[in-house]
Formats: structure tokens, C-alpha cells, sequence
């Protein structure tokens, strides 16, 4: 996932498949972080049709995990993170439905001291948002839940996002996010 969180989604596919393939035909934990993040890291990459075949897979190994296998732990992959995954896939690939309803059973298993978890939950609606055509909700949201982090929190992933739907603004919308990134 490092690759993909720090803009090399190219790099990250190709390990994600790796990592996919050695894990298996059983359903693990490991097949199915494998699988998630090849969705994530083939719809950043615009491979609309590679990303939905790997949220299925995703989603197939997901289905079948039980015991330690979605214990909430590093190697574990519970139902929240698989959501969380799914939140960012579906945002990347443009199917905001889909997105919303991941985003929404995303939040649902998160427990509310997840600063983090949620804020990125947050950027994924706002891009969303702005891909719905409802820019000056998506700024004001990500202005919102940018501004609303520690100081500590607002660096790496976070900012990357919000900086990611700040290119994609103009005007008004544009200044209000940046002046959220500023501080």
C-alpha cells in the first residue's frame, strides 16, 4: 500500500498482483488485502475494468473470511478496512453510488476515536461530490474535515487527497480548500 498512498498506484499494482498471487486460491486475510488494493491501485491507474474485477475478487475472498482472518489486527482484514478499500476504488473508478454505500458500511464499523479512517472516509465523499457536479459541497466538505485534524494528522495520505481535489477545483471552491491546505 505504500507505493499506492504516496503516488506510484503503478508500482503498487504490480505488487499487489504479486502479493495476490502468492497468497493463494484460499480465502485469507492476505488474498484479500491483495485483492483490495489492486483495485485501489488499477482504478488510479484509469483501468476502470481491471479495478472492478479486482473489487470481485476482493469482495469473493472477503465473503468466505471468518476467525482470525478478519480479527481487526495488522494481518488480520476486517469487514471496516474492507470498506474502507472499497470506498477508494469505487471513488477512483467514478461510481459514486457504489462509493457512498462502501463509505456508509465503512463508518458503520468504525469506531469513532478513528480520526483518521474517518477523515479519509470524508475525502473520498467529497470527491464524490465533485464528481457529482456538486463542487461547492465537496470543497466545503474537504475544507471541513482537512481543517478539523490535528496538525500532526494533516501530512501524508491526508493531504494528498485533499491536494489531489484541490487540482481538480476553480474559483471559489478552489480558494476555500486551499486556504483549509494552507493552515
Amino acid at each position: 500500500m505504500v507505493p499506492l498512498n504516496y503516488g506510484a498506484p503503478g508500482a503498487s499494482a504490480a505488487l499487489a498482483a504479486r502479493a495476490r498471487r502468492k497468497a493463494g486460491s484460499a480465502p485469507t486475510a492476505a488474498a484479500a488485502l491483495a485483492a483490495a488494493v489492486t483495485a485501489r491501485a488499477l482504478a488510479a491507474l484509469s483501468d476502470t475494468a481491471g479495478a472492478s474485477a479486482a473489487v470481485r475478487d476482493a469482495r469473493t475472498i472477503a465473503d468466505h473470511l471468518d476467525g482470525p482472518e478478519t480479527a481487526d489486527t495488522w494481518v488480520g482484514y476486517p469487514m471496516q478496512k474492507h470498506h474502507v478499500h472499497l470506498s477508494q476504488a469505487y471513488t477512483l473508478m467514478g461510481d459514486s453510488s457504489s462509493a457512498y454505500a462502501a463509505q456508509s458500511d465503512a463508518r458503520a464499523l468504525t469506531s469513532s476515536p478513528s480520526v483518521m479512517t474517518r477523515a479519509l472516509l470524508t475525502m473520498d465523499t467529497a470527491a464524490c461530490l465533485k464528481a457529482d457536479g456538486d463542487v461547492g459541497a465537496a470543497a466545503s466538505m474537504a475544507a471541513e474535515a482537512f481543517a478539523g485534524l490535528p496538525a500532526s494528522y494533516r501530512t501524508g495520505l491526508i493531504r494528498s487527497r485533499a491536494k489531489a481535489l484541490h487540482r481538480q477545483l476553480s474559483g471559489k471552491p478552489r480558494d476555500e480548500l486551499g486556504q483549509a491546505l494552507a493552515t
